[in-house]
């Protein structure tokens, strides 16, 4: 036997909801409705006679026992304009009939009973009977004489049952066919709603989604970054172990604070927050389907966790390079030296070697002051890449930088002060002048590093300075415009600075970074 799929159910639990709702709904309101149509009859009946019973012509003549014909037209003329008025009969007293729907019985006396305790009492009063005519709703009125204090007869008006009932048929009719319509109604769009609903779970059974709940948990519990989940609006719908565990005393909401001025892009986003002296890095993954919005993702690691896989690309990268470039240069040297010596030139190629050692000391010696060993390998290798592009590399004299090694702000050190320079190279690349420099500075002050990049590289137009900062801006072609960007959020890290200064031929990045000793990984 096939097991009910989750939109049979659906469908049949919603029709049957509606079912119960529309029957009851229908049964109070016949039951309302047939009262209402009843009460209504009566209340007509009331006033017709009413207004029979206050006639003063007919008051005068059943006073004066005067059976006049016109009575019984005035009474057809009612009729004819009160639809609930079938039958309207005037009687004296004594029952003597001065009008009738059967035009032989005037004159004759009354037959059925009538409650004249009621009557003489001037109270009148409904009662159903077969007449004449057929069973009848009857409206029993007394009429007064002129000066409104005796009794002198009574009015009849009735309504035949037979028309009531009909009503009441057609009434329930109409209602029924309005039903069984709702109900269809509601069978069609349960139809729509249990479609609309299995759609929005992907075409998937309750049970299924159950699994892959369970099967989700268990790999995002699994995952070593820690994960928030976001939904549409924002608000936090789930977190995974891994953060509560890892990043404890760390908060959903904290992590929140600090990254809702990154949310709301198409794309993911990478940045780092610092939070409690404690520096994370957070990515941030859109979720689209369909171009449909549902949420983020964010995922949070420690730098400690980043500079596993990236420590390379930020900061050895570059020392990488420099090295190449140097061993470039020392092979270059070797082979002068080989020439010389093939050629038998051994004072030259002991003076070579003499000019090249005092060259390689002077260079050591000019960076004695920056005391990082990480940031002084970067500068010696920026430097014979320089020489290598032949661009002179200038550090000033008074330069110092003492900062602890092994230290993670070391290497955003390294980032900003290697991008930088990377930066006033690449400026070079279309300069065909004479003569190019790059000049740095880097000042150490207390908790304050000053760092100061200048270049006769490439000007800056004026109409791209406000955009030079921007993720993915760049002049320098595809793939490019990530260095400025980065050196900024770097900078936001530590409530750093960056100015571009444009004095003539010359450009100048000025950096100002706050450094505390509690600041770290």
């Amino acid at each position: 036997m096939n097991k009910m799929t989750f939109k049979t159910k659906l469908i049949l639990c919603v029709t049957l909801i509606n079912f119960l709702t529309l029957f009851l709904s229908y049964l109070i309101f016949i039951d309302t409705k047939v009262k209402d149509d009843t009460e209504y009859i009566k209340t007509n009946l009331l006033e017709v006679a009413k207004l029979v019973s206050q006639n003063p012509t007919i008051k005068s003549d059943i006073e004066n026992k005067n059976l006049n014909k016109e009575i019984d037209k005035t009474m057809d003329y009612y009729i004819s304009i009160f639809k609930d008025a079938d039958i309207i009969v005037i009687a004296d007293n004594s029952g003597l009939k001065y009008s009738h729907l059967v035009k032989e019985q005037i004159g004759t006396h009354f037959v059925n009973p009538v409650n004249w305790n009621l009557i003489n009492q001037g109270k009148g009063y409904f009662s159903t009977m077969r007449g004449s005519v057929g069973i009848t709703t009857r409206r029993f009125e007394p009429i007064f004489n002129l000066t409104n204090k005796k009794v002198i007869g009574f009015v009849m008006v009735g309504k035949y049952n037979y028309l009531i009932k009909d009503m009441t048929y057609n009434t329930i009719i109409i209602l029924a066919l309005l039903f069984f319509v709702s109900l269809t109604l509601a069978f069609i769009m349960s139809i729509f709603f249990a479609g609309g609903v299995k759609k929005s779970m992907f075409g998937l059974e309750p049970e299924d989604i159950g699994k892959l709940h369970i099967k989700e948990k268990i790999i995002l519990d699994n995952l070593e970054s820690g994960l928030i989940i976001l939904d549409e609006n924002n608000k936090i719908l789930d977190v995974n172990k891994v953060f509560i565990n890892k990043f404890s005393p760390l908060t959903p909401q904290i992590v929140l604070d600090h990254t809702k001025s990154f949310l709301g892009g198409k794309k993911i986003v990478r940045f780092d927050i610092t939070i409690n002296k404690k520096i994370y890095h957070i990515k941030i993954l859109p979720i689209y389907d369909q171009k449909k919005y549902y949420g983020n993702i964010l995922t949070i690691k420690t730098r400690d966790d980043v500079d596993n896989y990236a420590r390379e690309i930020t900061g050895i990268d570059q020392l990488i390079e420099g090295m190449r470039a140097s061993i470039h240069e020392f092979k270059n040297r070797l082979h002068v030296i080989l020439g010389l010596i093939n050629l038998g030139k051994i004072d030259m190629v002991k003076n070579y070697i003499k000019e090249f050692q005092e060259l390689n000391e002077y260079d050591f010696r000019k960076y004695n002051n920056i005391q990082n060993s990480f940031l002084k390998a970067m500068l010696l290798g920026k430097e014979a890449l320089c020489k290598e592009k032949k661009i002179e590399f200038i550090l000033e004299p008074d330069s110092n930088l003492a900062i602890n090694e092994n230290n993670q702000f070391t290497n955003d050190i390294g980032t900003i002060l290697g991008n930088l320079i990377e930066n006033s190279i690449d400026s070079f690349k279309e300069e065909t002048k004479h003569y190019k420099y790059i000049k740095i500075k880097i000042e150490e002050d207390e908790n304050i590093i000053r760092i100061s990049v200048c270049d006769n590289g490439k000007k800056i137009p004026e109409n791209i300075i406000d955009k030079i900062y921007d993720y993915g801006f760049s002049t320098k072609g595809k793939h490019r415009g990530v260095g400025l960007h980065l050196i900024q959020q770097k900078l936001k890290l530590y409530d750093g600075s960056i100015q571009l200064i444009i004095e003539n031929d010359n450009k100048t990045f000025k950096v100002e970074v706050k450094y505390e000793e509690g600041t770290s990984n």
